[in-house]
Order: C-alpha cells, then sequence, then structure tokens
C-alpha cells in the first residue's frame, strides 16, 4: 500500500508539473510583473523628471544673471536641451551657440528676431582677434576677400548681415552677371590667424550706388587654413637684442645690445619692435634674450625673415635657429595659460 502510495503521489506531481499554467495563475504572474516594474520604474522616472525640472531651473536663473529676458531664455532653451550636453553650454561656448542659431533660423524664423539681442548679451556678437571663425555669421563687417566668378578673382567685402544672410559689395568688374541661385566662393585672411574659404548660394542681388551687392546665404562649413606653423601670441615683453652679420665666435663677443619689446612670440620665433631707428635687413642674425613668468631665454639665436619700418619705430619678425623641447613647451604653456585668462576676462566684459 505505502509503494502504491508513493506512486500515486509521483504521478499527480508529474501532473501539475507538466501542464500548463492556468488562466488564474498567468493573470496573476502579469500583476506581479506589472506592480514589479512600477515600483521600480516610478522611483526612477520621478528622479529624471526632477532632475531635468532642476536642469530647466538652473538654465533660466543662469539666463537671467546674464541679462536675457525670459523670452529669450526659452527660446534657446528649446534647442538646447535636446542636445547631449549640458544645455548651460550654450551660454559659453560660441560653437554650440550657432549650432542652436542655425536651427532656429532653419525652424522658427519668427524666433531669429530675438538672436542679435542674444548675442549682445552673450557676448557673442563679435569674435576676438585669438579665437578662429566657426562659420559666415562671425566675419566681420567690412572684411575684403576675394569673390570668385568662373574661376577669376574679383575684389569684394561684407557690406552687411543679418542672422539670416551675408551682403558682398562686389568692387571690380564681373567677367559676366552672376545668377540668382548660382553657387559662388569668398576667399578672404583674417590678419595674423588664418586664410578661410567658404561656398553659397545667392539669393537675392541689389545695387548700391554704383556698386553691385550680393546676398548669400550663412553658410556653417568654413574652410579655415592657419597662416603659420604655431600660433602668434600678442605680447610686450622687453627685450635686449643685437643684430649680427653672422654667428661665429668674434661675432657674438662683440655683439652690442639694446633695447626693444617682443609683441607677439610662438615657438616658432618672435617679433621685435624697438623705438631705435636701425636698419636691419632681411637674412641678418639675432641674439636676444627675454623672460616668459619666471624663465629667463638666454641669448636665444634667430634670424630675421621680414622688417617693417615706421616712422618712429622699427619691427622684425624673427624666427628661432635653435630651440629646446623644455623651452618650447614653456611657451606652449604661457600662450595657452594667456588664451583661457583672455577667454574669460572677454566673456565677463573686461575686454573686447
Amino acid at each position: 500500500m505505502e509503494i502504491q502510495s508513493a506512486w500515486d503521489t509521483l504521478v499527480e506531481a508529474s501532473r501539475y508539473m507538466f501542464r500548463g499554467p492556468t488562466g488564474r495563475e498567468i493573470a496573476i504572474f502579469f500583476v506581479v510583473l506589472i506592480v514589479t516594474l512600477v515600483v521600480i520604474s516610478v522611483p526612477y522616472l520621478w528622479g529624471r523628471v526632477s532632475r531635468l525640472r532642476d536642469i530647466e531651473k538652473a538654465f533660466f536663473a543662469r539666463g537671467r544673471s546674464l541679462g536675457l529676458t525670459e523670452e529669450e531664455i526659452k527660446l534657446l532653451w528649446t534647442y538646447a536641451k535636446r542636445f547631449p550636453y549640458d544645455p548651460q553650454m550654450i551660454y559659453d561656448n560660441k560653437s554650440l551657440f550657432e549650432k542652436v542659431v542655425t536651427r532656429v533660423v532653419r525652424e522658427n524664423f519668427a524666433g531669429v528676431r530675438l538672436i542679435p539681442s542674444i548675442r549682445a548679451k552673450l557676448r557673442f556678437d563679435t569674435v576676438p582677434w585669438f579665437i578662429p571663425l566657426t562659420n559666415t555669421r562671425d566675419i566681420d563687417l567690412y572684411q575684403t576677400g576675394k569673390l570668385v566668378v568662373d574661376g577669376i578673382y574679383i575684389d569684394a567685402a561684407v557690406w552687411d548681415k543679418t542672422e539670416t544672410e551675408l551682403h558682398l559689395v562686389v568692387l571690380e568688374a564681373l567677367p559676366r552677371p552672376v545668377r540668382i541661385g548660382e553657387s559662388v566662393k569668398f576667399h578672404f585672411v583674417r590678419e595674423n590667424e588664418g586664410r578661410y574659404t567658404f561656398e553659397s548660394t545667392v539669393k537675392d542681388k541689389y545695387t548700391e550706388g554704383d556698386r553691385l551687392v550680393l546676398v548669400l546665404e550663412h553658410s556653417e562649413t568654413l574652410h579655415r587654413v592657419q597662416l603659420r606653423e604655431s600660433l602668434r601670441w600678442k605680447v610686450n615683453v622687453p627685450v635686449e637684442f643685437a643684430v649680427l652679420e653672422d654667428l661665429t665666435e668674434e661675432s657674438v663677443k662683440g655683439a652690442v645690445f639694446t633695447g626693444g619689446r617682443i609683441e607677439d612670440i610662438s615657438t616658432k620665433g618672435v617679433r621685435i619692435c624697438t623705438d631705435i631707428l636701425m636698419k636691419p635687413r632681411e637674412g641678418q642674425y639675432v641674439i636676444m634674450s627675454f623672460s616668459i613668468g619666471d624663465y629667463r631665454f638666454e641669448n636665444m639665436m634667430g634670424q630675421i625673415v621680414n622688417v617693417r619700418s615706421l616712422q618712429t619705430q622699427v619691427c622684425m619678425g624673427i624666427k628661432f635657429l635653435k630651440v629646446s623641447r623644455q623651452e618650447e613647451k614653456i611657451i606652449d604653456k604661457f600662450i595657452l595659460e594667456e588664451q583661457r585668462r583672455l577667454i574669460k576676462t572677454y566673456k565677463i566684459g573686461e575686454i573686447e
């Protein structure tokens, strides 16, 4: 009897093991699953919503502190929150700001009227000389350059600009009429910074006096070529220097030093200006001593590559003949620190 009872128990257990779930059991499973998901998801979603509210609150507070109106902040927030970065970066990063402007122009034309005011308040209406241009909205008024038509280079200049278009005045006769809808190129050089090229479509044209003005669409693509191998940074550093015909031991020992100032510097060379009306020539050599921070550059050797003589001063572009890796690092670090300092002071309005 005991054996039969055990067998019956095993059979009954096997029947329950291999049978499908009942409708009631399925319903209970899904109820438990839904409750579990709700218990897990609600705190997460609530935390995410709270975090977004805090980010939005901080974004609006920062905007008010910068003098923006509620309407202006709301416009920026609409687009800044879509990007995968801290929305407040739009207040400090011009490149990100321009991306938002581009979207406003394309998607919300009514909001374009607010952009000039926002630019001025965020100090994005001008670009300091040490910051590269990011799009055609950055180009200064009256910037001269060359308009390219059928491979012919024509003198032209930026006459006017808005958030939606750039006006180029043509300063020479064109080889042929330029058609609306045609694509043209414009080349220009930004002093001490870079050579730029962009291509855009002519959306309209008109005359200003006897000059033709082409109305171009703004371009987000500026092709830039740095003018020098390394960035030259504007400074005002006292220097003692001597100009030599050669670098023989006799010439170096007999060098007569005079005072001047370094007006710009890079890891490749310096520009020295002096009030002494001397007559240096390209190809001559220079031995110089100066200080950058706590480091003293003693008897640096260089060669004159260009000379600019004015009524009251003489300036020489000089390339270093020998500079150690340590000295290059010191100059690089100095320029980087100066860039950071100037960007910070520019943003808070201490420099123009």
